[in-house]
């Protein structure tokens, strides 16, 4: 009876402080801010407590029938007091197990599980024989082939730490994320606005873009003259920078305002509505309807091998034309049989470390809204557009072609089933960025190379996955964006590149001829800065658009 009232009391006082913990969150914070991650622990560490009332009273029954009765008489003249050894031992035992298992062997039974498990219990019964009966010869014995076993197990933990991964030559060439809004220009100091034209050679049309530190945006002709520009008269401008921004036929300007809002503005720059979500890096068109395609970001808690790990899933959202929201579509779900194991190893590594601890009772009392800066950011999405014609058997009309940063992966996706029906990259690319469709049926990408420090543009056969064209600058490393940056096609057959660490885009012919160049011409000379540029893209069919027909260049 005394076990059954000492497990009623644990567990109702867990109840009891996991009220009061939600209750004192949701009051000081607010309620939508009360984490998911407080119930789940809470609920992992209350059926900790049940499985270990289940074993440990059949497990004392047993050690003791098993005892010699000179052990018996000791347990009983309460001497040694068997019942905390028994606590220790189990309690050593699932969380070595939950920590080797679950962290350091890639979530798979293997041998080396098996085996480094082997040596826990051989642990724990030695620990058990040295406190009963320290003198017994084959203590040492126990104990010795117990360290044998465990040394694999940290040598495979040493070998797989994820701090290695976490400096790897990838990782390293991404911390500069959030994306830069300067980059350093000692060498291109003197170019400034388009430095190279070959009218003969280079596609005619119209340019838009904004710099990645400013809320404005440009239309600029092949010339290096603005035409017309956007802007917002705000008093704290970095809050509300445009990375991207995308032109519709009315004249209206879609522009992503640093993952805090939507905006459109009509041609003379009057905000027309703002929608508060968290949209990143892209969006586009549904011609068929007109609908908004975006990426939005936020905090969640899922369950990978029965684990509650944060993460920052990322959402596919469609909104009207007039900005309300339709539906979002969780990309976890669509493609969590894509994550590797190590993107969960590293959040799990990044909540255990002593280093991080700070960070991580931060994340618990309030959710950061920004996921890209931590370990919680496994996807890093940077594309969603909207296929508007049937080009192959595999891409139809009104797929999506999504590309994963992080996952070096793109794919498409049917956004009515919600599942990813075509993916491409996990060997090949390098931290990829905009996928686009082609007419041929190929895809092309952006394929920034962070390991390999140089960036090239591929354009792939979806059908076979053979590469059919490439572009690498000459020498490899005069073209590189470690970060950001595009592709577009253009009707002559030309490349518009953008190239985005370094505040630079060009267009080359088929081989690779530049035939156009440009420099962002905002700097800080002072200190031999320029303003980066996520994309630069070119408006090819003036036609179709009536606010640009007087703008022709």
């Amino acid at each position: 009876m005394k076990e059954k009232k000492v497990f009623i009391l644990i567990a109702g006082l867990m109840i009891f402080g996991t009220f009061i913990t939600l209750l004192l969150t949701g009051l000081i914070f607010g309620f939508e801010e009360v984490p998911p991650i407080f119930v789940a622990f809470h609920l992992i560490a209350f059926l900790y407590v049940i499985l270990l009332f289940l074993i440990f009273i059949p497990l004392e029954k047993l050690l003791l029938l098993s005892l010699d009765p000179d052990i018996k008489e000791i347990y009983k003249s309460k001497k040694v007091h068997l019942r905390p050894i028994l606590f220790i031992c189990l309690t050593l035992f699932f969380v070595g197990s939950w920590i080797m298992n679950h962290y350091g062997f890639d979530y798979h039974l293997n041998l080396l599980s098996i085996i480094s498990n082997l040596g826990l219990v051989l642990l724990i019964i030695g620990l058990v024989s040295i406190m009963l009966r320290p003198r017994r010869k084959y203590n040492f014995l126990i104990l010795f082939s117990a360290s044998i076993l465990i040394s694999s197990l940290l040598f495979s933990l040493i070998n797989h730490n994820p701090d290695n991964q976490l400096n790897s030559p990838s990782t390293e060439a991404l911390k500069s994320l959030p994306y830069a809004r300067w980059t350093l220009a000692e060498s291109t100091l003197d170019k400034q606005g388009v430095i190279l034209h070959n009218r003969q050679k280079a596609f005619k049309g119209i340019n838009i873009y904004s710099s990645r530190n400013l809320s404005t945006a440009y239309l600029m002709d092949m010339s290096g003259g603005i035409l017309h520009t956007w802007n917002v008269n705000i008093s704290n401008p970095e809050d509300y920078e445009w990375p991207y921004v995308k032109l519709l036929k009315n004249g209206d300007l879609l522009e992503i305002a640093r993952k805090k809002m939507l905006i459109c503005m009509d041609w003379n720059s009057h905000t027309k509505w703002i929608r508060k979500i968290s949209s990143h890096h892209d969006l586009d068109i549904d011609q068929s309807n007109n609908d908004i395609y975006t990426l939005t970001h936020d905090y969640e808690v899922v369950f990978h091998s029965l684990i509650p790990l944060p993460i920052g899933n990322e959402y596919i959202t469609i909104l009207s034309p007039e900005g309300k929201i339709k539906k979002n579509i969780s990309l976890y779900k669509i493609l969590k049989n894509e994550i590797s194991s190590d993107r969960f190893e590293r959040i799990i590594w990044w909540l255990l470390s002593p280093k991080h601890f700070a960070a991580r009772i931060e994340m618990a009392i309030k959710p950061p809204r920004d996921v890209f800066a931590r370990p919680t950011d496994i996807f890093h999405s940077n594309t969603v557009g909207v296929i508007d014609q049937d080009i192959s058997p595999i891409i139809k009309r009104g797929h999506i072609l999504y590309c994963s940063m992080r996952l070096d992966l793109i794919g498409v996706i049917d956004i009515e089933r919600e599942k990813l029906i075509w993916s491409w990259g996990k060997r090949d690319l390098e931290g990829p960025h905009h996928p686009t469709p082609l007419e041929n049926g190929n895809i092309l990408i952006y394929d920034n190379g962070t390991r390999r420090g140089h960036t090239r543009i591929l354009e792939v056969n979806p059908l076979t996955n053979r590469i059919e064209w490439q572009y690498v600058g000459n020498p490899p490393q005069s073209f590189f964006s470690k970060w950001g940056g595009a592709s577009q096609r253009l009707p002559n057959g030309n490349t518009l590149l953008t190239e985005s660490d370094r505040g630079r885009v060009f267009e080359i012919t088929k081989d690779g001829e530049i035939v156009w160049e440009f420099y962002n011409p905002e700097m800080d000379k002072k200190n031999q800065t320029r303003a980066t540029i996520y994309r630069m893209m070119k408006i090819t069919d003036i036609e179709n658009y009536p606010y640009l027909n007087s703008l022709k260049n």
